[in-house]
C-alpha cells in the first residue's frame, strides 16, 4: 500500500517543487521598459510603507505634503546593476534645498517571507545610504506609479503631491540636468586648491593639470588577515566580515585592493603586511604628509584631488559607501563588477 503511494507523493512534490520556482521566476522577472509608462493606478497618497529596520522611519506620502520629493526605486533581480548609476551618484552628489527630501525603496515583493532576516541586514546598512532606505514587500510602490519590474525606477512629487517625474531605467545626460534644476539642487562647492606636499613619489606637483589624485591615510596597520574578501585574507563569518569593515583603515584598504588606478595616482600612508597594490604607492608613514592635510599621526582619511588640482573629497574616519561613487567619478576608476 505505501509503495503505491510513493509515485504519487513524487508526483506531489514534484508539482510543488515547480510551483515554487514558477512564482519565484515570477517575482525575480524582467519585463521590457515600453515607450511609454501605462497610467498611475490608484492614489499615491495612500502608500505607507513599514520601515525597513527597527530603527529606519516609516514611509507614508501623504506625510510628504509641502516638500518635493524623490524615490529611487530598485530591484534584486536587476539585469544590468549599473542601470540608473548615474542619477544614483549625481543624486548623493548633490546639495539639495531643506525643502526637498529623498528616499530609497527596495522593489522586494514576494520576499516577505525573509523580512526578519533582512531587517537584521539592512539595520547596519543604514548608515551607508545618504537616503532613508524602505523595503517594499509588496510591490505596492512600484505596481502604483507603473513602472518596469526589474528595473531602476525614478519619482519625483512636487510639493502638492503632483507627479513631476516617473521613469524606468534611469538617466544621464541632459536628463541629470533637468532633474536637478526640478530637484532645486545645485553641485557641490568646488574643494580648495591641493597644499604643497611630497609623500613618496606623488606631490602636489604631480596632481593636478589633468591628472587626478588620491591619498589614504591609514590610522593603523592593517594586515592581510585582518580584511575580508580577500585570498588568504579574514575568514570569519559574514556578520563578523561585516563588523571589520566598519574599521575606517580596513574599509579604506578593503576599497584600494578593488580600485584599479589608470590615469589617477594614489598612494596608502601606512603599513600593510602581506598585501600588494600594484596601481597604488604605498609609503610606512609620513609626518609632514599628514601635516600638509592637518591630520594627526593617528588619523584615518580618504583625499580625492580632481584633475583641475582641487581637494573635492577630504574625509576622516569611515567613509559611507554612498560617497565613494563620487570618488570613483573623479578619479575615473570603478570598482570589481562582483563586488559593486
Amino acid at each position: 500500500m505505501a509503495l503505491g503511494r510513493l509515485p504519487k507523493i513524487a508526483l506531489v512534490l514534484v508539482g510543488l517543487v515547480a510551483v515554487v520556482i514558477g512564482v519565484g521566476a515570477w517575482y525575480l522577472r524582467v519585463d521590457d521598459i515600453p515607450k511609454e509608462l501605462p497610467p498611475v493606478v490608484g492614489d499615491p497618497m495612500t502608500i505607507d510603507i513599514p520601515a525597513a529596520a527597527e530603527q529606519a522611519p516609516q514611509l507614508r506620502l501623504a506625510d510628504l505634503n509641502g516638500k518635493t520629493a524623490f524615490f529611487i526605486v530598485f530591484s534584486p533581480n536587476m539585469d544590468d546593476k549599473k542601470e540608473g548609476q548615474q542619477l544614483n551618484r549625481a543624486l548623493n552628489r548633490w546639495v539639495f534645498p531643506d525643502s526637498t527630501e529623498g528616499h530609497i525603496v527596495a522593489d522586494a515583493d514576494g520576499f516577505k517571507l525573509f523580512e526578519g532576516k533582512i531587517k537584521e541586514f539592512v539595520g547596519r546598512f543604514t548608515g551607508e545610504m545618504r537616503f532613508p532606505l524602505h523595503i517594499d514587500y509588496d510591490g505596492v510602490f512600484r505596481t502604483t506609479f507603473a513602472l518596469t519590474k526589474g528595473h531602476h525606477g525614478f519619482v519625483v512629487l512636487g510639493k502638492d503631491g503632483a507627479i513631476l517625474e516617473r521613469t524606468s531605467g534611469g538617466a544621464e545626460g541632459a536628463d541629470l540636468e533637468r532633474v536637478r534644476e526640478m530637484l532645486g539642487a545645485q553641485e557641490p562647492p568646488v574643494g580648495p586648491p591641493i597644499p604643497a606636499f611630497e609623500i613618496g613619489d606623488l606631490s602636489s606637483s604631480s596632481c593636478g593639470g589633468g591628472t587626478p589624485c588620491t591619498i589614504i591615510f591609514l590610522g593603523k596597520d592593517v594586515a592581510k588577515t585582518d580584511v575580508p574578501g580577500v585570498d588568504d585574507g579574514f575568514e570569519g563569518e559574514d556578520e563578523e566580515a561585516m563588523d571589520r569593515l566598519q574599521d575606517p583603515s580596513i574599509r579604506m584598504v578593503s576599497t584600494a585592493l578593488k580600485a584599479k588606478l589608470g590615469k589617477a595616482k594614489g598612494v596608502i600612508v601606512g603599513r600593510t603586511p602581506g598585501l600588494e597594490f600594484p596601481t597604488w604607492l604605498r609609503v610606512d608613514e609620513d609626518a609632514d604628509g599628514r601635516a600638509a592635510f592637518e591630520l594627526g599621526p593617528s588619523d584615518a582619511a580618504f583625499v580625492v584631488i580632481d584633475d583641475q588640482g582641487r581637494v573635492v573629497m577630504l574625509e576622516r574616519g569611515a567613509v559611507p559607501i554612498y560617497k565613494w561613487g563620487r570618488a570613483a567619478d573623479v578619479l575615473g576608476v570603478e570598482l570589481d563588477e562582483d563586488d559593486d
